[in-house]
């Protein structure tokens, strides 16, 4: 009993973690006018070795994710799959926009990863240079 206990455990706290990204850039937008959120656009590729590293320790950090889900949509845009990236400059991948829901810019661009406790702090500052 206490196997399928912990079980559980180990799988809704997995849950609890992974981010819901918006299937499109297009649709992000859209959902973001509608829940009145944020866009945090990421710009990515397969093969990026510090996409991977966020997406795997910094998105499932539960403060992290609690606070981009409260507050934001994320989107993630391949570089390889839309080399015309909507438009945006990208110097290396990850590359982070974020975006009123009308898809006007907040602050500046982000490049590069960031440790938990760094990239909270960046979404926090975005959400109160809104």
């Amino acid at each position: 009993m206490k196997k399928i206990f912990l079980a559980l455990l180990l799988i809704s706290s997995s849950l609890f973690a992974e981010l819901d990204w918006a299937p499109s850039y297009e649709q992000g937008l859209a959902k973001a006018k509608k829940e009145h959120k944020i866009v945090m656009l990421m710009f990515s590729s397969k093969t990026c070795k510090m996409c991977n590293y966020m997406k795997k320790t910094v998105y499932e950090n539960d403060d992290v994710s609690e606070y981009v889900k409260t507050f934001f949509i994320p989107v993630e845009v391949d570089i390889v799959e839309h080399p015309d990236k909507y438009g945006y400059a990208v110097f290396g991948t990850p590359t982070y926009y974020f975006l009123t829901s009308d898809g006007k810019p907040i602050g500046r661009m982000m490049v590069g990863g960031a440790s938990p406790e760094g990239f909270l702090q960046k979404l926090k500052d975005v959400k109160q240079g809104q």
